[in-house]
């Protein structure tokens, strides 16, 4: 006979990341990082991404890596229970992009549920799966055989106009730009 006070585990909050580099044959690039396993990490713990062994908590050994490229940090929406992520870059040499907005340093947004990061050559498609715990989260990480700007149905790398990038009232997605008109021949004695 079971307990009906006994506490049922609540499931965790899972960041999906698939990444993708052109040069990835070479097998040190996510070699220190434990691919295809949930890792659990506690709530108030910042996830650092980079290439310092020592205070990165995801190891990117890529020499154009930052020693510390970015970090994801969890949270709860106010008045909300939604568990969300907020990255930040951490890196003073190579702007991050998340989807189509760019990030310089010390820059930080909140993730989308789905979106692609961006930062050198890599690519990261990340998806978040809603869970119920404040406590912990989880991640998990895998690479991609194809770059993961395949897998996205509408197109993010967006072309940021000098000027800056165009924003949408309080979103950072940008705004799509409409197609430019089909060219109009025009006889030079019909003007």
């Amino acid at each position: 006979m079971a307990s009906a006070d006994v506490d049922t585990e609540q499931t965790l909050t899972c960041l999906h990341m698939k990444m993708y580099h052109p040069q990835q044959q070479d097998p040190r690039i996510f070699s220190a990082l434990e691919l295809c396993k949930r890792q659990e990490i506690r709530a108030e713990d910042v996830v650092m991404f980079g290439r310092d062994v020592t205070c990165c908590t995801f190891k990117l050994l890529h020499n154009k890596v930052s020693r510390m490229q970015f970090a994801l940090q969890f949270f709860k929406q106010m008045n909300s229970t939604a568990m969300g992520f907020e990255i930040k870059n951490l890196s003073k040499k190579t702007k991050l992009y998340v989807d189509g907005l760019e990030l310089t340093y010390l820059n930080k947004v909140d993730l989308p549920s789905k979106c692609m990061i961006r930062f050198g050559e890599f690519q990261m498609l990340l998806e978040n799966e809603a869970g119920e715990s404040e406590d912990k989260f989880a991640i998990y990480c895998e690479v991609s055989r194809f770059p993961v700007v395949q897998e996205i149905s509408d197109p993010v790398m967006v072309a940021i106009p000098e000027n800056g990038p165009l924003y949408q009232s309080n979103h950072h997605q940008p705004l799509s730009l409409p197609p430019t008109p089909p060219p109009v021949e025009v006889d030079e004695n019909d003007v």
